[in-house]
């Protein structure tokens, strides 16, 4: 037996290993799964009937529980993303005494609505040729089946748009973009670089990309718009291209990002497997494009001017997303909605509208200001360095930002916080509640913790620990990043903390 064909056996051997490998996973995921149950049932019924922590009203100490069960389920994968979905809200309504109107609200929100909408169009993309012709389009057009010049393709585009659209408005233009690249690789989903390359792009290009360029953009992340409003009363005014000036550092994140990706998935030398050879077979077989394809390229048009001119006709993002999906099955469009249908996310939206719901609730119940609170107050009296004691709050405002998902109230709670803390260290306002308020938005310790990596990771079919482990490295990057390098490039132009 010569060298090659021992190389050759040698290969696969490694892959026929992984591919085992895998398949005991999920062979063993039942019994995590009841682990994982137990667990979570155990500290919810510990935390509601046991006695009330000081600070805490029963209430919020159930709704307390309530989250702790969330992150539990979610870390196990202990039941289907839609069932926690729902069952988040409906603990609430049993253990905390919430009605079902309030508990249930968020499935009622623009978020959640720019979700469905996003979803839909998704589905347009994967159920009908049209996804796979833009993404032939971008691979052809790059020149290049390697994986890394394709993100980075995608990633410039992502980065272009968000200069005029919201962060999760970017995720629904995005994401079925990304998984129609993902279907040039269909039928070979079982080998682990197809499963590391899909999963690293729709983390990456939905998820990561939009929250990164959104904090650079004054009207792409609302942190952004609350801060800025928050600091007007206070006197201090920052104008659009301020803003784009004390965030300028921030830029320096985006090739970190990247290259984290590229290196935590290990995908610098790979390419779409066997892009070479199906390409050109998948242009014969797509053929002309239809009327169809052509009315669904018209729809996303609308929907992009309506999100772009969004302050002058008031429609919000979520409407449009809803315009945008009922223009798709107009009858002239011969699009089958039987056919998209199964290309639908239906369990990533409920438990977009179950993490949205358990977000505003911990807030709205006090919850969430006194895990803040707990966690503030001993870090004030340790007389530490200022740069040091940042750092200290960072991370335990993360434990209490972990559980709320929409930007809007991550903003809403934390911010007055910030400028009364800044105001009562005697630390000057302006520089120390936007480096804080930019480490929280860098916030993947736990998927649900932003909108559109919520989305990216429900798309991903990734588990949830294995989301928290990508996510809590990045997390720690961009912070010390934002903390060291903005702090000191805010200190520069003359805004010294």
């Amino acid at each position: 037996m010569d060298e090659k064909s021992t190389g050759n056996e040698t290969f696969l051997e490694e892959k026929m290993k992984a591919i085992e490998e895998a398949e005991e996973g999920e062979v063993a995921k039942p019994k995590k799964a009841l682990i994982g149950l137990i667990i979570g049932f155990a500290i919810l019924l510990l935390l509601h009937f046991g006695p009330t922590l000081p600070g805490l009203r029963p209430t919020s100490q159930s709704v307390l529980g309530v989250f702790l069960w969330f992150i539990t389920i979610m870390i196990t994968d202990a039941l289907p993303k839609g069932i926690v979905g729902f069952a988040a809200p409906l603990l609430i309504v049993l253990f905390a005494g919430i009605k079902p109107g309030v508990a249930f609200k968020a499935f009622s929100t623009d978020i959640f609505f720019l979700g469905a909408g996003a979803f839909v169009i998704a589905g347009i993309m994967m159920g009908t040729p049209l996804g796979k012709r833009i993404a032939l389009k971008i691979v052809t057009g790059l020149r290049s089946n390697r994986v890394t010049k394709i993100q980075i393709g995608l990633g410039l585009a992502d980065v272009a748009i968000g200069s005029v659209l919201p962060t999760v408005s970017e995720t629904a233009l995005f994401l079925p973009v990304t998984k129609s690249i993902g279907t040039l690789m269909k039928g070979k989903e079982h080998l682990p670089e197809v499963k590391r390359i899909n999963t690293a792009m729709l983390l990456q290009t939905p998820g990561l990309t939009p929250v990164f360029t959104g904090t650079l953009i004054l009207t792409s992340h609302f942190p952004n718009i609350i801060l800025a409003g928050q600091l007007q009363a206070q006197g201090i005014y920052i104008s659009w291209i301020d803003w784009f000036w004390l965030n300028l550092p921030l830029w320096g994140l985006l090739p970190i990002m990247f290259w984290y990706v590229f290196t935590y998935f290990k995908l610098w030398k790979l390419e779409i497997p066997g892009a070479k050879e199906e390409i050109p077979k998948l242009k014969d077989e797509l053929g002309k494009i239809t009327f169809g394809e052509i009315w669904a390229v018209i729809c996303v048009g609308i929907g992009l001017t309506l999100w772009i001119t969004e302050g002058i006709h008031g429609i919000k993002s979520g409407m449009v997303a809803l315009i945008t999906a009922t223009l798709l099955f107009m009858p002239w469009g011969k699009i089958s909605f039987g056919k998209v249908n199964k290309h639908i996310m239906w369990d990533t939206l409920m438990l977009l509208g179950g993490a949205i719901s358990l977000g505003t609730i911990l807030y709205d119940v006090g919850t969430v200001t006194w895990l803040a609170d707990l966690i503030v107050e001993p870090v004030k009296g340790l007389g530490l360095p200022t740069l040091a004691m940042m750092f200290v709050l960072v991370a335990a405002l993360h434990i209490a930002r972990a559980g709320v998902v929409s930007a809007v109230a991550m903003g809403a709670a934390f911010i007055p916080l910030l400028i009364g803390l800044a105001q009562t260290l005697n630390l000057n306002v302006l520089p120390f509640s936007l480096v804080m308020t930019n480490c929280l938005s860098y916030a993947f310790f736990l998927p649900i913790s932003i909108t559109a990596f919520l989305i990216a990771w429900g798309a991903s079919g990734a588990s949830g620990w294995e989301a928290i482990k990508f996510g809590s490295i990045l997390s720690i990057i961009a912070n010390i990043y934002v903390l060291v390098v903005q702090t000191a490039w805010l200190a520069l132009i003359g805004y010294p903390l």
